[in-house]
């Protein structure tokens, strides 16, 4: 992965190694600076940053999102918001010699996957910079100094952070909205079974429904769908990625219990089950009896979505 950008004093550039990154994983990277002019370099920072997105409906929704315990007051749970390492001090640039650095950085543990949805963005970024310090202020190593610094070389490139399969999406809380996989209706009861609990983007998800109708049943049809729920502050979204009509019409005559196996896809993009400050993003199975006019019956089960390269 290479991305650079050029300024009037120097180029700097950014290579790592492609390997899917993963929480907790570190980052070995590669900073190449290339003076067009010798310089003094006061700083050279690698930074790696994570950009939230909080999407709200009008300036007054920001307020009461940022005092809940989900805002500013509770514990950021994915790690800080940025990470950086220092590459070079107080170094001689030759105007035409390349300098190359050697930098890692490590993800933290709980670092959020990449999310890319409607409403849902968590962006992961590397910036490299190359810091220069004015002649004509202090350089002592208070605010002052800091101020004067300007920058001589910049550039950014974007990561993709995945998620696993084995680690529990929700920082150790619970789903919202969990629904039992088995509900008792006046006419009939529904099972929901999945045959696993997790499934990667692109991939499949297979079970099976249980009807079974102590009267005689008759609605429009019975399905399975794939449910998307994402929320990113006050704006949230519910999408059926995915359904499978099991019968239609959906009869049954009194007593009789049956059993449909079902397999559906999920979508590609990076969409992984996730709990971060702002962003929520989960995924569900619902079994529905269509009845028309009448209220539909369902069942649910939750489903745990993680990304994949």
């Amino acid at each position: 992965m290479l991305r650079q950008s050029a300024s009037p004093t120097a180029d700097i550039s950014v290579a790592i190694d492609s390997r899917p990154l993963y929480a907790g994983d570190a980052i070995d990277a590669e900073v190449l600076v290339t003076p067009h002019l010798s310089f003094q370099a006061a700083l050279g920072v690698l930074r790696l940053s994570r950009i939230e997105l909080m999407r709200v409906d009008s300036a007054r929704d920001a307020v009461p999102q940022m005092m809940l315990p989900s805002g500013r007051g509770r514990r950021n749970p994915g790690g800080p918001a940025h990470i950086d390492e220092i590459f070079a001090e107080d170094v001689t640039m030759e105007g035409g010699v390349p300098q190359r650095y050697p930098v890692r950085l490590r993800l933290p543990d709980a670092a959020p996957p990449t999310v890319k949805g409607k409403y849902a963005r968590i962006s992961w970024e590397l910036s490299a910079t190359i810091l220069t310090r004015a002649d004509w202020l202090p350089t002592n190593d208070g605010w002052l100094a800091n101020i004067a610094r300007g920058r001589a070389a910049q550039c950014q490139q974007e990561l993709v952070v995945f998620s696993r399969s084995d680690v529990d999406p929700m920082d150790g809380l619970p789903l919202l909205d969990e629904l039992p996989a088995s509900r008792s209706f006046r006419n009939v009861t529904m099972g929901l079974s999945l045959d696993a609990a997790n499934a990667a983007n692109g991939g499949t998800v297979t079970g099976s429904v249980s009807i079974a109708a102590r009267t005689a049943l008759k609605a429009r049809e019975l399905r399975v769908e794939l449910m998307r729920w994402e929320r990113s502050g006050s704006k949230q979204a519910r999408v059926i990625e995915h359904s499978e009509v099991l019968q239609r019409p959906a009869i049954l005559a009194a007593d009789q219990e049956t059993d449909w196996a079902f397999r559906l896809t999920v979508p590609d993009p990076l969409m992984p089950s996730v709990l971060a400050n702002h962003t929520f993003v989960g995924w569900q199975v619902r079994a529905v009896i269509d009845r028309k006019l009448r209220p539909n019956q369902s069942v649910s089960q939750l489903l745990h979505v993680y990304t994949s390269p």
